[in-house]
């Protein structure tokens, strides 16, 4: 099946949110073949936001002429693709992404779902500062830290429009412990040169921080997206890569220690979850008995 109109972009990854994405999508950006949109999460597919964000995607709706404009930074040759965390999570992607692109190749990256689950609540209550409540009343009050950690249920939802060949699974600590042949193994599914080895292939992103002024990162994120849509991605890409741009955003974050998860949240999510983890563990052929300790 041939993808329904000349813009073409030839991967995207879906999610998991706090998996390795940005990782896996800054080691990509660095691979000469390959152009990441600008910025990373462009949120085109998904109609749904995070509860923190509002709920509502303020993007859906909006044209393939303003979808385009996130890549207008492309060099000849190179293969086009994004990462929104949000689309494995959002229950109406999957068509949309379907009824664009049938062909297109899909990224997964999966943690243990406690892990992720606690991960996000970090990033939510210390990075960005917009969640008070304590870990137990989140995962029992808001539903979406639960759901964004079914892998089962979420990737059945593609799998109705997609075939497994056309995905790739990547665990959070695969990417940390091998990082060199996972980005490899995830280069030859893409179809671009498999021995290329990034700059930043043992690197870190998305550590344990906390803003020192969360009004300053809103600012650059929107800023980011005006220039997209202005058709300026070249610029927002340009300035992203910009040194002073890496020291400014260090200066405006600081590493946190992390806390860990109380036991007795560990002992309910892990109740949860584990029917999850077994179907799972049926459809993609794993073992993740890891997961179930």
């Amino acid at each position: 099946m041939k993808n329904k109109n000349e813009f073409q972009v030839h991967f995207i990854g879906i999610g998991a949110e706090k998996a390795g994405t940005t990782q896996v999508s800054e080691m990509l950006t660095l691979h000469p073949e390959i152009c990441m949109s600008e910025p990373k999460e462009v949120s085109f597919f998904n109609k749904t936001e995070s509860y923190m964000q509002g709920g509502h995607n303020k993007h859906y709706g909006k044209g393939l002429e303003w979808y385009k404009k996130h890549f207008g930074h492309q060099k000849e040759g190179q293969i086009l693709g994004e990462f929104t965390t949000v689309y494995l999570y959002d229950k109406v992607a999957p068509k949309n992404i379907y009824e664009l692109y049938p062909d297109v190749k899909l990224i997964v990256c999966l943690r243990n779902p406690v892990e992720r689950t606690f991960s996000q609540y970090i990033m939510y209550r210390y990075f960005f500062q917009r969640e008070k409540r304590s870990f137990k009343e989140v995962i029992r009050q808001e539903k979406e830290f639960i759901d964004k950690s079914k892998y089962f249920e979420q990737i059945s939802r593609y799998l109705q429009y997609f075939k497994k060949e056309q995905m790739i699974f990547l665990s959070l600590e695969e990417i940390k412990t091998k990082p060199r042949e996972t980005m490899s193994r995830l280069y030859d599914f893409l179809g671009v040169k498999a021995d290329f080895v990034p700059a930043n292939i043992k690197g870190k992103a998305n550590a344990a921080k906390q803003l020192r002024f969360p009004i300053v990162n809103r600012i650059t994120r929107i800023t980011g997206e005006i220039l997209a849509d202005l058709n300026l991605s070249s610029w927002a890409n340009y300035l992203k890569n910009m040194s002073i741009y890496q020291k400014f955003k260090q200066a405006n974050s600081k590493k946190i220690e992390y806390p860990t998860i109380d036991q007795e949240s560990k002992a309910y999510l892990q109740s949860v979850f584990l029917e999850d983890i077994e179907q799972l563990e049926t459809l993609l052929n794993l073992n993740l008995s890891d997961w179930k300790l």
